[in-house]
C-alpha cells in the first residue's frame, strides 16, 4: 500500500511538472489575444505547424495527407516543427506513415522570418505557435481536444484555441458540434468529409452465413492507453463476453488487440501491438468482427475495417452515429450482456450482417482524401481576395 501511494504521488508530480512546462511554454510566447484574419492574397506557400509525428498515429498521418494532397495543387508545403525531437526523426516517422509524402520539414525558429500565404495549425498546442507566423490562420481540427484533459489549465487553453479567430476547418461534423456547444464562437467554422485512403485497403467478399457454424469467433479490437479509447471498459466487457459465450454457447471468443504498446498486458486475448498498414490489412481480412470505441471524434480505424468488408462493433454513446446510420454497426453500451446478446443474434442471423455491412460500406465508398482536400482547398479559395 505504501509503495502504491508512493508510485501514485510520483506519477502526479511528474504529470504536474509536464503540465506546468507546457502551460509556461505557451504563456512565454502568447498573450491569448484573438487574431484578425485578413483575406488570402495567394495560395502558393502553406506552412503546416506540427507538434509531433509518431509512427502509426492516425491523426499525424491525416495531417501529412493534407499537406501531400495540397502539394498536388502546385502549392509549396512546409511542415514547421515546434517540438524538441531531432528533425530527422520526425521526417523518418512521417515517411513511414505516408510513403509518397510531399513537403519539406523545418524547425519553428527557421520559419519565424518566412512569409506564408496560409498557416495551418494541427493541434491545440500548435495553435499558439502558428498564431505568430505570417499568413492567413487556419486550424485543422481532428478532435475536440479539451476532452483529452480533466478540467485544468490544459483543458482551458485547449478550449481557448477555438475562440482565437482562426478559420476552423474540421475533419467531419462532430468536432463542430462540440465547438458550438462548448465555446464562444469567433471566426469562421467549416468542415470537410472524414475520408480514408482507399488504395491501402482491399475489400473482401465474406461468407457471413458460415458464422452460424463457427465455434471460434475472432474480434480485432483497437484500443490505446488513453481514456477516449476506454481500454479498461473494453477489456472488461470482452472478458465477460468471452466467459459467457464459452459457458452458454461453447463458442471460443478470440480477441486480438492492436494499437497498444506491445509490452502492455491485456486481461484476455492477445496484444498484437502497433501494426503497419500491411499487417492491418491481413488482420482485418482474417477476423470475423472489428471493434472500436469512437468516444470522441471517430478514428480512421472503423473506416479501414469497413473498407475491407469487415462488420464492426461500436459504442452508441460515441461519435459513430454522427457519420453513419445506426444499423451500420453492432452498437453497444457498457454492459457486457448487451454485446453477448448481439453477437449471438448476428451469428444466428447472418443475413443481418450482410445488410449491416452493405449499409456501412455504401456510406464510405465515395469518400477519399482527394475529395476531402478539394473541399479544404475550395474553402481557402472562398477567403481569397478577388
Amino acid at each position: 500500500m505504501i509503495f502504491t501511494d508512493t508510485l501514485k504521488n510520483f506519477y502526479e508530480i511528474i504529470m504536474r511538472f509536464h503540465e506546468n512546462d507546457i502551460i509556461n511554454r505557451i504563456l512565454r510566447i502568447d498573450n491569448l489575444e484573438k487574431i484578425k484574419n485578413t483575406k488570402i492574397k495567394n495560395i502558393n506557400n502553406i506552412a503546416i505547424v506540427i507538434s509531433s509525428i509518431k509512427k502509426f498515429a492516425g491523426g499525424h498521418t491525416s495531417l501529412l495527407r493534407l499537406g501531400t494532397y495540397l502539394s498536388e495543387k502546385n502549392i509549396n508545403i512546409t511542415y514547421v516543427y515546434i517540438g524538441n525531437d531531432q528533425l530527422k526523426k520526425i521526417e523518418k516517422n512521417a515517411y513511414n506513415n505516408v510513403g509518397d509524402l510531399k513537403g519539406n520539414f523545418i524547425k519553428y525558429e527557421d520559419a519565424q522570418n518566412n512569409s506564408y500565404d496560409v498557416v495551418i495549425a494541427t493541434s491545440w498546442i500548435s495553435v499558439y505557435w502558428a498564431k505568430h507566423l505570417n499568413g492567413y490562420k487556419v486550424y485543422f481540427v481532428q478532435d475536440f481536444e479539451p476532452y483529452f484533459f480533466k478540467v485544468n489549465e490544459r483543458y482551458l487553453l485547449a478550449k481557448k484555441t477555438y475562440e482565437l479567430g482562426f478559420h476552423v476547418i474540421s475533419l467531419g461534423k462532430w468536432n463542430l458540434k462540440q465547438i458550438t456547444k462548448n465555446c464562444n464562437l469567433c471566426g469562421k467554422y467549416d468542415y470537410i468529409d472524414f475520408p480514408y485512403e482507399k488504395k491501402e485497403y482491399e475489400y473482401v467478399e465474406r461468407e457471413f452465413e458460415n458464422y452460424k457454424n463457427k465455434k471460434t469467433i475472432y474480434i480485432a479490437t483497437y484500443i490505446k492507453e488513453e481514456g477516449k479509447r476506454i481500454p479498461n471498459l473494453i477489456q472488461n466487457i470482452l472478458l465477460n463476453v468471452t466467459n459467457e459465450l464459452k459457458k452458454e454457447k461453447n463458442i471460443e471468443l478470440k480477441v486480438l488487440y492492436f494499437g497498444l504498446n506491445k509490452k502492455y498486458k491485456v486481461r484476455s486475448g492477445k496484444n498484437l501491438g502497433k501494426l503497419n498498414k500491411i499487417e492491418l490489412n491481413k488482420l482485418y481480412q482474417f477476423v470475423d468482427f472489428g471493434m472500436v470505441a469512437s468516444m470522441t471524434n471517430i478514428s480512421l480505424v472503423p473506416y479501414e475495417m469497413i473498407a475491407t468488408g469487415l462488420p464492426i462493433i461500436e459504442f452508441e454513446d460515441g461519435s459513430f452515429t454522427d457519420l453513419f446510420e445506426k444499423d451500420s454497426a453492432i452498437l453497444i453500451d457498457f454492459n457486457a450482456e448487451t454485446l453477448y446478446k448481439k453477437i449471438v443474434y448476428y451469428i444466428e442471423n447472418p443475413i443481418k450482417i450482410y445488410d449491416m455491412q452493405k449499409k456501412s460500406y455504401d456510406t464510405i465508398k465515395d469518400l477519399s482524401w482527394k475529395n476531402s482536400i478539394d473541399q479544404f482547398y475550395n474553402l481557402l479559395l472562398k477567403e481569397k481576395e478577388d
